[in-house]
């Protein structure tokens, strides 16, 4: 920079020196010739230097450059010690919540699962092996029955079952009573053991006509590990026909048909001991069961011994609707033994049944008792629905065996048809491992606040057909002639299902049973002496109407 000024003032100092010899020698030349030289000189200057100042420039802008070359591995270092730090805090918080949640796991793998649902608790363990749930049903029901007013025993025909146990039924026959009562009030667990058992214990405080005595419902367990199949174990209802499967939940009416009841109380029912194996898929089930006694029999020399099977599933379904079909049998093998001292009827097998209500516990057809050596009972099964539609029906033919006797052997038959409108427009579900059709689940359940539940109308007809060769009115009963009447009973319901837990059932039974007084050869007297055993072939049977409400709650 210093070689550029002393070059300047050398310039210059030129410059003046040219000019003065020139003004000495008298060269004649005009100022403004020398102005232009000059400035002509300084602009040359000026480019000089501006050249110089690039250079300059760029020399600075190098030597930036090469300082911050320098100082980029201290700077670069720093950020990098940084980023190490931060990384190791964040994988220390990774690792504490791995730790965290190993902990959790662990914690939730020693701990039982308990879950509320559907109103119902479940617990279940760890490892998902084993459960136990609660259940419950609890029935109330009142009924008023509609009859003519009783009159005197000798006037008054009308009769119940028969037999010198059966006294007040002989009265009651004339004046059924009006009342109320807890019809089931069943309270229990139930679940898994070990994955491959599944178990029932039951226990039953109510009663048909009055509560109690407390009894078993059920008491089973049944082993898994055959599937689709299963072996069952203790005292339990094995699957009879289609009314049996439909569980007292989910009936229709407050009570099953009398048809499908005798088959039930012939060889099934609840508490009945039995060791069976069934199977079930998608559209299908089938059972078969060796039953012994019931719960709370009366004491015998041997046990009834007795083969229920049932098989039935869909023939047809679809988005909107199901088809059922199924058959059924009850094979007696051998009736209760009274002993040796019983001078008849030591295997005694009797059918009757009341008038689909059970407020009042009268049987109004009785065929008494038979001394038989082998029962049967067979029946078929049809059912659909559609959308809110609902039908289904059964037939059942009854026949017995007679021992040690001459005399024809006795056929009995029942029937039923049944069906229910929706209103809400609910289904009702198929249940494919029962056989069955289950309650509607309403689409807004009543809750005090909005909704109205599932409303229904249902219908009924059922006709039980007891008589066996019964002879002409007015007459002794033929010998071989067994009158245990004829029940018809046409009803009508409405059922409000609030939620699925609670259901109000309002029926309508006009009930006419036709009966000729069994009185005959080896029995002058079935209701004891007159006037309670009426004249010959009179008519014992009765028409009346009854009213019955019934409220529920289950889980």
């Amino acid at each position: 920079m210093r070689s550029n000024i002393k070059g300047g003032a050398l310039l210059i100092a030129v410059m003046l020196a040219a000019a003065m010899p020139l003004r000495a020698a008298g060269v004649k030349q005009t100022v403004q010739q020398q102005l232009e030289a000059l400035q002509k000189a300084l602009d040359a200057q000026q480019a000089q230097l501006a050249v110089q100042a690039q250079q300059i420039e760029a020399q600075r802008a190098q030597i930036a450059a090469l300082q911050a070359q320098q100082q980029q591995p201290a700077q670069a270092a720093a950020p990098a010690a940084k980023t190490a730090a931060v990384l190791a805090e964040q994988q220390a918080a990774i690792d504490k919540l791995q730790q965290t949640a190993a902990q959790a796991k662990l914690a939730s793998q020693e701990q039982p699962k308990t879950i509320f649902n559907g109103n119902r608790l479940s617990i279940t363990s760890a490892d998902g092996r084993s459960s136990l749930a609660v259940r419950a049903l609890v029935q109330t029901d009142a009924a008023h029955y509609s009859q003519s007013s009783a009159g005197s025993l000798g006037s008054d025909f009308r009769r119940g079952s028969v037999g010198a146990t059966a006294n007040r039924e002989t009265d009651a026959a004339r004046d059924l009573s009006d009342g109320a009562y807890f019809r089931r009030a069943r309270f229990g667990i139930e679940g898994t053991i070990a994955r491959s058992f599944n178990y029932r214990l039951l226990v039953e405080f109510g009663g048909a006509g009055t509560e109690g005595p407390t009894r078993i419902n059920d008491a089973w367990i049944a082993y898994t590990g055959f599937a689709p199949f299963s072996l069952q174990l203790g005292a339990y209802a094995p699957p009879v026909n289609m009314a049996d499967g439909t569980t007292p939940d989910d009936l229709l009416f407050i009570e099953r048909p009398s048809s499908a009841e005798l088959q039930r109380a012939l060889g099934g029912a609840d508490g009945r001991f039995g060791l069976g194996i069934r199977g079930s898929g998608a559209r299908w089930m089938g059972a078969l069961t060796l039953t012994s006694r019931a719960v709370n029999d009366a004491e015998v020399f041997d046990v009834q011994n007795a083969l229920v099977g049932r098989v039935s599933g869909l023939i047809a379904t679809g988005t909107d609707y199901n088809v059922h079909l199924g058959a059924n049998s009850t094979y007696i093998i051998h009736p209760p033994d009274q002993g040796p001292s019983a001078t008849s009827n030591r295997y005694a097998l009797r059918f009757r049944d009341r008038p689909e209500l059970r407020i009042d516990s009268t049987r109004l057809i009785d065929t008494g008792t038979i001394d038989a050596d082998h029962a049967s009972a067979t029946g078929i099964e049809l059912a659909a629905n559609w959308k809110n539609w609902l039908l289904q029906a059964e037939n059942t033919w009854f026949s017995v065996e007679r021992r040690a006797s001459t005399l024809s052997n006795p056929r009995f038959s029942g029937y039923y048809v049944e069906g229910s409108w929706v209103l809400t427009g609910e289904s009702h579900r198929y249940n494919a491992v029962n056989g069955s059709y289950q309650s509607p689940h309403p689409f807004i359940p009543f809750d005090g606040h909005g909704g109205r539940g599932a409303w229904e109308l249902a219908l009924r007809y059922s006709r039980t057909d007891l008589n066996y060769h019964a002879g002409d009115a007015g007459v002794a009963a033929p010998a071989d002639g067994i009158r245990g009447g004829l029940q018809a009973i046409t009803a009508g319901g409405v059922n409000w299902y609030p939620n699925p837990n609670l259901r109000f059932l309002l029926d309508y039974e006009h009930v006419n049973v036709q009966r000729l007084n069994p009185a005959g050869p080896g029995n002058l007297t079935p209701f004891g002496a007159a006037p309670a055993t009426p004249p010959l072939g009179v008519d014992i049977g009765q028409t009346f109407n009854a009213y019955a409400l019934r409220s529920q709650y289950s889980f």
